[in-house]
Formats: structure tokens, C-alpha cells, sequence
């Protein structure tokens, strides 16, 4: 790990019977986490190839940002009602820049 920016994509499969719902949640989400300081970008992105599953890019100026946008009461409460929505957890997956 290094005190660098953390880069995150996180896979995310929404009940097709609940997608918009699903985006909804999502891009409220992602509207409150643009106004961090700590965040650097935020995109939910969708497969050309496979457009039942998306994709969340993330770019935070460092693990610490990253923690602290974790902890945010709207991201947590936000989750918790992603659960309901998703056919299975997200994959998270984290990157440093090389």
C-alpha cells in the first residue's frame, strides 16, 4: 500500500426486476461522494457487452480519503439498501498507481 491515490473498481450486479432502482440508489450515491474533497472521480459505467452488470470507477487522493467516504452515514445507509438490490455482493477490487 502506498500513500498514493487509491484507484477502485467495483463490479456491481443489479436485480434485473430492481435496476432502476438500483441506478438510483447508485448515482445518489455517487452525486455525495463527488462533493468529498477526497475524491478524485467517480463513474458508474455499464458493459457494452453485458449491460446487466456495472461498474463503478473510483479514483480517491489516498487510502485515508477512501476510508473516510467508507464511514460517511449516506454511504453506509446506502449500501444497506444496495443489498436488497443486487443479485449478488459487489467485487471490489483496489489499485495503486504504478
Amino acid at each position: 500500500m502506498t500513500d498514493g491515490p487509491l484507484f477502485l473498481v467495483v463490479t456491481i450486479r443489479p436485480r434485473l426486476d430492481r435496476r432502476a432502482e438500483a441506478e438510483a440508489q447508485l448515482q445518489s450515491m455517487r452525486r455525495n461522494t463527488l462533493q468529498e474533497p477526497g475524491c478524485v472521480f467517480m463513474h458508474l459505467v455499464q458493459s457494452q457487452d453485458d449491460p446487466d452488470s456495472w461498474v463503478m470507477l473510483e479514483m480517491f487522493r489516498s487510502r485515508a480519503a477512501w476510508d473516510e467516504h467508507m464511514a460517511q452515514a449516506y454511504n453506509v445507509e446506502g449500501n444497506e439498501i444496495l443489498e436488497g438490490l443486487l443479485r449478488e455482493p459487489s467485487e471490489l477490487r483496489l489499485f495503486d498507481e504504478k
